[in-house]
């Protein structure tokens, strides 16, 4: 049943980040974004690393990723901003959100489709296997893509 549901929100997140547009950013684009970068950030707290090998924590990724696409490509960021702030339930305020931006903007730029692919990859994987009785089976989320948004979001969590 987890396996079908982390199938599920890998699903929901491909099409989202397909159907999100850099004109369509907005305040709810920010809050869905800060949603998901408090939740980042909270693991990252609590373990001390960006652990990528957890189907949380990659979800939260993709529906960051989704939220933010485009950021590097608008100048007028204020109602995205708004969202941000709120979302983050004030992680991002008005003195550090020069710093989240500059690194959200340089998220943004990354190509996660392969991610995407990957987690849906995974959990159907998964899915099969318990079908079939067997264990499941962890995909390697190691990546080009996944170690510069480690990297990216964990300068970030440092400076919050």
């Amino acid at each position: 049943m987890k396996a079908l549901k982390v199938l599920l929100i890998a699903a929901l997140a491909a099409i989202f980040s397909s159907n999100v547009q850099a004109a369509s950013l907005t305040s709810s684009n920010g809050l869905k974004a800060g949603s998901a970068l408090l939740s980042l950030y909270t693991q990252y707290k609590t373990t001390g690393k960006l652990d990528l090998t957890d189907a949380n924590n990659i979800n939260s990724l993709l529906s960051l990723a989704s939220n933010i696409k485009g950021l590097d490509k608008i100048a007028d960021k204020a109602s995205f901003l708004t969202g941000l702030i709120s979302g983050s339930k004030n992680l991002v305020n008005k003195k550090n959100s020069n710093t989240a931006l500059t690194s959200l903007t340089q998220l943004a730029g990354l190509d996660f489709s392969g991610l995407t692919t990957s987690a849906a990859s995974s959990a159907v994987g998964g899915a099969l296997s318990k079908i079939a009785g067997g264990a499941t089976k962890t995909t390697d989320t190691t990546s080009s893509v996944t170690s510069a948004a480690t990297s990216i979001l964990t300068g970030l969590f440092k400076k919050l």
